[in-house]
């Protein structure tokens, strides 16, 4: 029994210790940021292709706000977003999506990028697991892997997760509202350009 209770508390201990080792989503990003400026050569040009992730718009947010902390860190020379835009409609790529090694190369040498960062960012329980790392174009080798981040569920990643108001649910709303019986209560024709229809009359004119 005391082997049990201590075993018990050992794990709400593990449980509330990682739960307290945890981030904001834009604290881990800048982390990584720092983690790579020490390992990866001054200079190198960046191309940001893909964040795994179930919601596309936490995707986009994590791609848009690591641009921006790559190129504030002078440490970095990053492709135009614009380009890699172009080559993602060509090669029809979800950038929230999973991408193979050899499809990191050819959009790495297509961007003339030098190093590519690639990561995910998972749900567990009440936090996120955001892993990132960098791999070289050419040899397709990972040049630095960022220690896994535990994101707490702030409001910004809460809104970013919701899926209040996506098109999933405007559909299903669309579909919803399409299914409900139409007003079956009959209108009162009268008689209009010669055309005759019948009137519904009151019982009592009826006797």
């Amino acid at each position: 029994m005391k082997k049990a209770a201590f075993l018990f508390s050992l794990t709400l201990l593990a449980v509330s210790a990682f739960s307290q080792n945890t981030v904001t989503l834009d604290r881990g990003l800048t982390g990584s940021v720092t983690h790579f400026k020490e390992r990866v050569p001054k200079g190198t040009k960046l191309a940001i292709l893909n964040i795994k992730s179930p919601y596309s718009r936490l995707s986009e947010y994590i791609l848009e706000e690591l641009t921006v902390y790559f190129v504030n860190s002078d440490h970095f020379t990053m492709v135009d977003r614009k380009n890699l835009e172009l080559i993602q409609q060509e090669m029809n790529l979800q950038l929230s999506g999973e991408i193979s090694d050899e499809t990191i190369q050819s959009i790495g040498k297509k961007l003339g990028a030098q190093s590519i960062v690639s990561g995910s960012i998972e749900s567990l329980g009440d936090i996120y697991r955001l892993r990132l790392q960098i791999i070289s174009v050419e040899s397709a080798v990972v040049q630095a892997a960022a220690p896994a981040q535990n994101i707490q569920r702030d409001r910004i990643l809460t809104s970013l997760t919701n899926d209040t108001g996506s098109a999933g649910d405007t559909k299903n709303s669309n579909s919803q509202s399409s299914s409900r019986p139409e007003n079956t209560a009959p209108s009162q024709n009268t008689e209009s350009g010669g055309s005759k229809s019948r009137v519904a009359l009151p019982d009592y004119l009826l006797n």
